[in-house]
């Protein structure tokens, strides 16, 4: 019977009346009876109890903490659409006491791995000296076949605790068995009761589950006396190691080309460096708080990290050129006084006189814009004499009034250069030459019957 359980032991898959049905095959090979299937059954369950003797651990107060995900999941609905979406609920739990905490999450990624056992230390109040995980992605490196490697990431999480992470064993849930209790304890009374609640916000969720969790911790033990807390804090509490003096901040790293506006985009948020970095490459540290760029080593720029809508610009004055850095937007009194001044002072000026009579300043953007577009039309001299006659003369600037000034600051110019005709050789007037010039031939030859020249 032996070497069937061992067999069912290295494949799940197998099952008991397989084996019987085998066994059946051998006995009437060797001439035997066979037992019913019963009976079979039972001596199948007697040798795989015997085969399965278990030991049990003594965990040292404080030494351990196992931290597994839930495999059951809970939900939170969207208030508009009525969508639901899945709540992924993280359990680290301290052996000796038998003290738990969970809460619950939106994913299963690294952040949510992490953030979820700093929030665990800061309610157990102090780090456990081995975290336990199950082997999941967040917690070890797979690159490596038979080979288990914490991922460098959680290596450096565990450093910044003074802790030392080291995973359970692959297929062996009975290395974990305090933690696989726990889990089956926050799917019976937190994730169980939860599915037949409707939750609005993870918030509302974390609420509920921090309610259960308190009443398991202070239950009293069925089979002993205290209760998680009591034990804890009676007994475990003292030999956890202190919290750090900081929070641990999870960074990553990205590369990023700075765009001509002088910002550089992350996860849709646009960040400014220096101008003088336009066209390069530069590298962003990213932290839950902070976006720290840098180039060639050091520290170029350094944003509060935005959140929410996409697209937000965060911006700092320094990072502008100089002809950027006085006006605040396309469309500000700034940049027109500004662009009306370096073509000349009476057309900055114009520009300041057409802003001052408008009750919304806003109004006057318009004229701002198309005055000083006129230097491109005619010439910026001839812009600023108009622009300077309609100043001297009191006469509000517009459009029109200063597109007419140089219209006939122009014909003014015209009549004012004299007209020195020399008459042509041969004499005569000067318009009967122009007339007879050239090799043309006059409208008489073309008529027909015309003469032929």
């Amino acid at each position: 019977m032996g070497p069937f359980v061992e067999r069912r032991r290295r494949d799940r898959r197998l099952t008991v009346k397989m084996f019987w049905m085998e066994y059946c095959i051998q006995a009437a090979s060797a001439g035997l009876m066979a037992y019913s299937y019963q009976t079979f059954c039972e001596m199948f369950s007697d040798e795989a109890e015997r085969l399965g003797a278990v030991r049990h651990f003594r965990h040292e107060p404080g030494a351990k903490a196992f931290i597994d995900w839930a495999g059951d999941t809970a939900a939170v609905t969207d208030r508009l659409t009525g969508a639901r979406s899945k709540v992924y609920v993280l359990v680290v739990c301290l052996p000796f006491s038998d003290r738990f905490w969970a809460q619950g999450f939106t994913d299963m990624t690294q952040h949510s791995w992490q953030e979820g056992q700093m929030r665990a230390f800061e309610e157990f109040g102090g780090v456990p000296g081995m975290p336990v995980p199950d082997n999941a992605a967040t917690a070890t490196d797979r690159s490596a076949a038979r080979v288990t490697l914490v991922n460098r990431e959680y290596e450096r999480f565990a450093e910044h605790y003074g802790t030392a992470v080291v995973p359970a064993r692959v297929g062996k849930p009975r290395d974990k068995s305090v933690a696989e209790s726990t889990v089956n304890l926050v799917e019976r009374w937190v994730i169980a009761p939860a599915n037949e609640t409707t939750f609005y916000t993870l918030d509302e969720f974390n609420e509920f589950c921090e309610g259960k969790v308190d009443w398991l911790n202070s239950r009293p033990f069925s089979a002993k006396e205290g209760s998680r807390r009591s034990v804890y804090e009676a007994e475990e509490r003292a030999c956890m190691q202190p919290l750090p003096a900081e929070r641990y901040e999870m960074c990553e790293w990205r590369s990023a080309k700075v765009s001509p506006d002088y910002h550089i985009v992350i996860d849709y948020m646009r960040y400014s460096v220096p101008h003088a970095l336009i066209g390069r490459s530069v590298d962003a540290r990213l932290t839950d708080s902070t976006v720290t760029v840098m180039h060639d080593g050091a520290v170029v720029a350094e944003h509060r990290r935005l959140r929410g809508r996409k697209g937000r610009y965060s911006t700092i004055v320094d990072h502008m050129p100089p002809a950027h850095a006085a006006m605040d937007s396309p469309w500000s009194p700034e940049r027109f006084t500004s662009r009306a001044r370096r073509i000349g002072p009476q057309t900055g000026l114009a520009i300041e006189r057409v802003m001052a009579d408008r009750t919304i300043v806003e109004r006057s953007f318009v004229p701002c814009r198309n005055i000083p577009g006129l230097s491109k039309t005619y010439t910026p001299e001839l812009l600023e004499r108009a622009c300077g006659r309609l100043n001297e003369l009191g006469a509000l600037p517009s459009y029109t009034a200063v597109r007419n000034a140089i219209l006939a600051i122009k014909a003014a110019d015209r009549a004012a250069v004299p007209t020195h005709a020399t008459p042509p050789p041969g004499g005569g007037p000067l318009e009967d030459r122009a007339k007879n010039a050239g090799r043309l031939r006059g409208a008489d030859a073309y008529r027909r019957g015309g003469r032929a020249c």
